[in-house]
Parts: structure tokens; C-alpha cells; sequence
């Protein structure tokens, strides 16, 4: 009887001193940017979002009792590979209140055998990474050019105060030069324990008392709560006479919504991860099947913008002076991405497996 090959375990602290480099946040934008090409050119296979404990579905037990009637709780199962490569991958990830804390693993199976090869351990972080990474890659190819310099007057609005939030001016400090934050957040102390943290690694935060305050100010704006109401109005919309770029994160579910759809419909450009999945779910679902105030051809996928120079920021000096939106909802094409990148160095440094 042969003995059974057990799959290579990989630890948190082994995944957090993989990926907590600048180079590998460098690379990372710029693999999430070639992994999104090779989506819209139908080289990634992606297999159907699955999502559980949120609308339609009934919440977990102990969700929405336990909760104070700030039930967010859902996990989300995300699949695929690329083709020709030498694994797929199938992730699963966790969080919302009222979880404690998010959650998740990645599990790498071989294209050749079938076989479970790896599982990386890495409680809902790498899903929290390649958000960012993808943040950052539209704000690199759609962030108005006031942005691009450190002394400047441009601003960042972000909206919300939670990880995400955090990861994603981490990973905008590799693309953009600007260091001015506006920050909104329902909760007085949570806005100062944000300003606090990121006030820590540079940047120059201050509070806003409505979100209405980014629109008018920003030049560009990253949403990352989980509401399910609209938050920035289109009455806002016509206070704004400045380039603004936003980049849509919170909004990853069906029912879940952080812009008006009036105010997605004004945009000038509208570009989303996936053409297929932001129908369904995320911030221009409303405004697309719900309302009908915009066409699903008029979205143009990132991949396709990546390789659309004409459609990209213009920069300098250059009049620019568009409203464009991102709308992520996420793609499995980067947790394939990021997977096959911190597999890459755990068999370059030879890390041993743990079963």
C-alpha cells in the first residue's frame, strides 16, 4: 500500500513574510494587470461565484440575532485557473460582523493530476491584498494627474475605516504620489483610530462629516463599506467640476451599494472587473438591471482598458477632466494571481511542508 502524499500546508506567518515586501506589492499590481488582460482575452477560466450567509440567503446562525441588527456577515467561494498554467485554485473567505475577524485559506490543486497540492493559510489576507493591488491598478491608469504629485492639491477621499481601507492607501502609496486624505466613517472613534494608523505610515488625514464632502473635494475617492444604501448621492453631482476618479470596493454582493445610481450613470467612463459579474452583483448592478439607467455595453471591462491606451488617464498637463468608476467586485483571476506568486516563493526558498 503506497502512502498518502499529503498536500503542503502553509502557515500565516509564513504567507505575511512573503508578501509584506514593496517589491512584492510591485509585482503584484503588475501581475493582477496581466491576469486581468488574459480574463478579457478569454484566457481565464472562472467558475460562478458562490455566496453564503448573505441575501438572498438566509444569515448563518447567530447572525442576525447576535448582531444588533448590524448583520454582515457572508463567505465567498471564488474558483478558476489560467489556462496552460499549473494550477487552480479554489478560495474561500470570510468576514462581516458579526465574525469577529475575517477569515480564509487558499487551496492549489495541480492541472495535471487533480491532486490538492498546497493550502495557504492565510485567514482572508491575500483576498485583502490583491483588493488593494487592484485598487491601485485603476487609479494608476484613472487617477486624475493632481494625484501624480507629492505637493500638490489634490486629495484622496476614502470612505469607510476598516482593513480594507487601510490596505488600500498602502498599496495607492506604490502608484500615486499624493499623501492628502479625507476620510469618512459612521463611527467617531473608529475615523480617529483610522487617522492615528495612517497618519503612522505618512499620510496627511482628515475627517469629513459627510461623504456628500468627498465628492466636492477629492480627486479621487475609494469606497470600501459594506452598505446597503446609497452613501455618495447624485444630488452631490453637480458640485462637481474637477476630474474625480472612484474606485467602488465595498460593493461586492448582490444588495450591497455605496453610490447612487444616478450618479454611476452620469459617469463619463465606466470601466468594471468583469462585464458578466458586475451585472449581477456590485456597484452597477442597480443602475444596469435595476433601473436601466445604463447599458451593459457601455462598460468596459479592465483588461480591455489596460490595453485601451486612449481611454486611460491623460497626464501631463494634458485636459482631463472625466468622472470615471471602477467597480470591483472581485475576480478569481487574482487569487489565482497572488496564489501562484506566493507558491512561486515558497518553492524558490524551499520552505518545507507542514502536514
Amino acid at each position: 500500500m503506497t502512502q498518502q502524499q499529503l498536500p503542503s500546508i502553509v502557515t500565516l506567518p509564513e504567507i505575511e513574510e512573503i508578501v509584506s515586501s514593496d517589491s512584492f506589492a510591485l509585482r503584484l499590481i503588475d501581475g493582477i494587470k496581466k491576469g486581468f488582460v488574459s480574463y478579457s482575452n478569454d484566457g481565464f477560466n472562472a467558475c460562478p461565484i458562490q455566496t453564503m450567509g448573505a441575501p438572498p440567503m438566509a444569515p448563518f446562525s447567530g447572525g442576525r440575532d447576535g448582531s444588533g441588527g448590524n448583520y454582515q456577515a457572508q463567505t465567498c467561494v471564488k474558483s478558476g485557473y489560467v489556462t496552460g498554467e499549473s494550477h487552480y485554485v479554489i478560495k474561500v473567505a470570510s468576514g462581516g460582523h458579526p465574525f469577529p475577524n475575517n477569515s480564509g485559506l487558499m487551496q492549489l490543486y495541480s492541472q495535471t493530476t487533480g491532486k490538492l497540492e498546497t493550502i495557504l493559510l492565510d485567514e482572508g489576507i491575500l483576498t485583502e491584498l490583491r483588493t488593494a493591488a487592484v485598487g491601485a491598478l485603476a487609479a494608476q491608469l484613472l487617477a486624475p494627474d493632481i494625484l501624480m504629485t507629492e505637493n500638490g492639491d489634490g486629495c484622496i477621499g476614502v470612505l469607510g475605516t476598516g482593513i480594507q481601507a487601510r490596505y488600500q492607501l498602502q498599496y495607492l502609496a506604490h502608484v500615486i504620489k499624493c499623501r492628502n486624505v479625507k476620510v469618512w466613517g459612521r463611527t467617531k472613534e473608529h475615523v480617529q483610530d483610522y487617522i492615528k494608523d495612517m497618519t503612522s505610515e505618512g499620510w496627511k488625514v482628515t475627517a469629513v462629516d459627510s461623504p456628500q464632502d468627498l465628492l466636492t473635494s477629492c480627486s479621487l475617492i475609494v469606497t470600501t463599506t459594506c452598505a446597503r444604501e446609497p452613501l455618495l448621492k447624485y444630488a452631490a453631482a453637480d458640485c462637481i467640476n474637477h476630474p474625480l476618479h472612484i474606485t467602488c470596493i465595498g460593493a461586492d454582493a448582490t444588495g450591497k451599494i455605496e453610490l447612487d445610481p444616478q450618479l454611476v450613470a452620469k459617469a463619463d467612463l465606466l470601466v468594471a472587473d468583469c462585464k458578466l459579474v458586475t451585472s449581477e452583483r456590485g456597484e452597477f448592478e442597480d443602475a444596469l438591471a435595476k433601473q436601466g439607467l445604463v447599458e451593459l455595453d457601455s462598460i468596459v471591462e479592465l483588461g480591455t482598458l489596460v490595453e485601451r491606451k486612449e481611454l486611460h488617464r491623460k497626464r501631463n498637463g494634458e485636459d482631463d477632466c472625466r468622472l470615471t468608476m471602477f467597480d470591483s467586485s472581485g475576480v478569481a483571476v487574482q487569487d489565482c494571481v497572488i496564489a501562484a506568486m506566493v507558491n512561486e516563493a515558497l518553492v524558490q526558498r524551499e520552505v518545507p511542508s507542514r502536514s
